[in-house]
């Protein structure tokens, strides 16, 4: 075959001259070589028939270099075109067989190396050696490279269901299509195996090429896939995994396609292949299902579920068929499943734990759905293979389909279930919580007024101690007052005028009296402005008690509780909408304030009130005017009607007195129903003139 110079290459198990492996020198040889150098050197034999003595007994010559060269160089260029550049899972026998053979060639490379070097610590002298070990070094790098190369690239398939090459080989061994052979690029015509495969499908068309050459037609090399299976099952049945990889390798490369020609197959050959088909798909497909739910299955015989059939296990899958048992495992997965998690939250307290679960077991279904997508994407894949009979994945597609549809109606129930399970513990979570701090709040106002009732019973310090004082001065004073009275006495007797003395006694006390400041009026004030302080404290405590909020300003500088537009008014009811109006116009009237961000409020609300109203009376417009009076309607203060016929709509008022006497629609003329139809508005308090 043409190759790089004149020598012939494979891919694997070379001979390279008979010279398959190079051994590294005995010690016996070393002896016998040294032994005959001696000898040569005391008869003065000539150095080019030492020379020649030494390269026989290396077994080494330029040849066998340049064929490793070529060997390396030509392999290198297809490891970079074809085998590096994929998937580590492809070509795995060809990339082994490959390096198996660098590693022979290696191995004589580093043996002739070891050789080399003995020779020249026999004779002393590298003359016309080193050039050779430069080359064998070089070689061994590029070999080494080339090998660590390969073996990244390379990964074993250890499931038959991943082997893309022996299923797209053992289904195209039942189709035995016909094939064409495209142009070979010269550089796969260097390897020996693809050169003899083409010979082989060459021989196979002879007959008919000379028959084209007559006519001066196309020249199609043609073959049946089995013929060149057989060829390489022929050469070496033992490689026949490595041949299929290169079969697959040039198919992959369109270096030969699926040719269709005049070729007729009959129904009865075709309804064969077909079931045929079928047999071989079966098996790798129930053992992936097998591999994939293990564990699922494990769990399933774990569960108890009393209500179902007997337990599924791993020994009845192959006895089934997949549209049987799949669905089952489906069916019993899914209920196990929510038994399962009924039974951990059942006395769940923790919103966090709940949480936990809840993603655990949604998660699980998750992972489940996942699988059964990954076993129908290897169905959907293998129908690349089966062309052109890719329709007997038909039924299977169809059940992939159900149970996709199947397990995403489960998801979205047990999401509705998980959803409706965790707003209610929530809502219970909240209550229980509000529950307990409107205990502690009790508590605290108990002993805040136990504490200050105990202080008001008292009588304060400094209102005793200004009592104590006052006597104290009082009877001091009293005693100067007796003092002057006896003095005065004393002198009645002595007929003396004592009134200019009283006199003075009067003058000089009334000035000092009007001089003084009364000290327990300031107390007094004082007293009233401290305890004005505290009760007006005391006023907005128990005002606001009811008013949840945080130390910092927050819903727009609303309390919680009625700060609702911002996050919770879209679940109210009218109602309970209708109720928070009022509860916050009553707080405006009560905060002049704060009135700016209750009205601010109040109108969200009513906002809301009036496209619910709106939406629930299916009136789309933004604006809508009273049919009667033509004005504005308020939905969220008007009290309204709505004809079921016409759609038009009235003030209640605009239209009571033609109502109470007709029960007809002013505009359209149709009756009404009966009574307590819920026409009118239910609500009896609505006020009727808030417009």
């Amino acid at each position: 075959m043409l190759i790089t110079g004149r020598f012939k290459l494979n891919f694997s198990n070379n001979t390279f001259n008979d010279t398959r492996e190079i051994h590294g020198f005995t010690k016996d040889e070393i002896l016998e070589i040294k032994e005959i150098l001696s000898k040569f050197k005391s008869e003065g034999t000539d150095r080019i028939e030492i020379n020649e003595y030494l390269r026989s007994k290396l077994h080494i010559s330029s040849e066998i270099l340049d064929k490793y060269s070529s060997y390396l160089e030509n392999l290198r260029s297809f490891t970079n075109n074809y085998l590096i550049s994929t998937e580590g899972s492809k070509y795995y026998h060809l990339k082994s067989e490959i390096m198996e053979e660098l590693r022979v060639l290696t191995n004589n490379l580093q043996n002739i190396s070891s050789n080399i070097r003995n020779i020249k610590r026999i004779t002393k002298n590298g003359t016309g050696l080193n050039d050779l070990l430069s080359t064998i070094e070089d070689l061994l790098r590029e070999m080494t490279l080339l090998g660590s190369e390969l073996q990244e690239s390379l990964e074993e398939i250890k499931i038959i269901q991943d082997d893309t090459t022996h299923l797209w080989v053992e289904i195209n061994k039942i189709k035995n299509l016909n094939f064409k052979l495209n142009e070979i690029p010269t550089s796969l015509e260097n390897w020996n195996e693809i050169k003899e495969l083409v010979i082989f499908i060459k021989s196979l068309n002879e007959v008919f090429l000379s028959k084209r050459k007559k006519e001066k037609k196309e020249k199609i090399l043609t073959f049946h896939f089995d013929e060149i299976y057989q060829f390489f099952h022929s050469i070496d049945e033992n490689k026949i995994k490595f041949y299929s990889d290169l079969i697959y390798l040039l198919y992959l490369n369109k270096f030969f396609d699926e040719y269709q020609g005049e070729e007729f197959i009959n129904i009865l050959e075709r309804k064969e292949v077909l079931q045929n088909l079928k047999n071989f798909v079966q098996p790798p497909l129930k053992q992936l299902i097998k591999d994939k739910l293990h564990d699922v299955l494990v769990e399933i015989e774990e569960f108890d579920l009393k209500e179902k059939e007997p337990k599924i296990n791993l020994k009845t899958l192959s006895e089934q068929k997949i549209s049987d048992f799949f669905p089952k495992i489906v069916d019993y997965y899914i209920v196990g499943l929510e038994k399962k998690f009924q039974e951990k939250i059942h006395n769940i307290i923790e919103a966090d734990k709940f949480e936990e679960i809840t993603n655990f077991y949604y998660q699980k279904i998750d992972d489940f759905s996942n699988i059964i997508n990954q076993i129908e994407d290897w169905v959907l894949g293998i129908e690349y293979l089966l062309k052109p009979y890719e329709n007997i994945t038909t039924g299977l597609r169809k059940i992939f389909s159900n149970l996709t549809s199947e397990i995403y109606r489960r998801k979205n129930e047990y999401l509705t279930f998980i959803k409706t399970v965790k707003d209610e513990e929530l809502r219970v979570e909240a209550r229980r919580f509000v529950s307990d701090k409107i205990l502690e709040v009790n508590e605290l106002i108990r002993v805040y007024e136990d504490e200050a009732s105990l202080i008001i019973k008292e009588e304060f310090p400094q209102l005793k101690r200004i009592r104590e004082i006052l006597s104290e001065y009082f009877q001091k004073i009293q005693n100067i007052k007796d003092e002057v009275y006896k003095k005065l006495d004393s002198m009645k007797s002595n007929e003396i005028d004592a009134y200019q003395a009283i006199k003075y006694w009067e003058d000089s006390l009334n000035r000092k009296k009007q001089q003084l400041t009364f000290l327990i009026s300031l107390l007094l004030n004082k007293l009233f402005k401290s305890f004005k302080e505290l009760i007006d404290k005391e006023g907005i405590l128990f005002a606001t008690i009811t008013e949840i909020t945080e130390q910092t300003e927050n819903f727009e500088g609303l309390p919680l509780n009625f700060a609702l537009s911002s996050f919770l008014a879209e679940r109210l009811s009218e109602e309970e909408l209708k109720e928070r109006i009022s509860e916050i116009e009553s707080k405006i009237n009560q905060l002049s304030n704060s009135l700016g961000l209750y009205q601010v409020e109040v109108s969200k609300l009513e906002i809301i009130l009036a496209n619910r109203v709106k939406v629930r009376k299916g009136i789309s417009q933004s604006d809508v005017q009273c049919t009667v009076c033509h004005k504005y309607i308020d939905f969220a203060k008007n009290k309204v009607i709505t004809c079921p016929f016409c759609a038009s709509t009235y003030h209640y008022l605009c239209v009571a007195f033609w109502l109470s006497k007709y029960n007809s629609c002013p505009m359209c003329q149709n009756n009404f129903l009966e009574p307590h139809s819920e026409l009118f508005e239910s609500e009896e308090d609505q006020e009727l003139d808030r417009f």
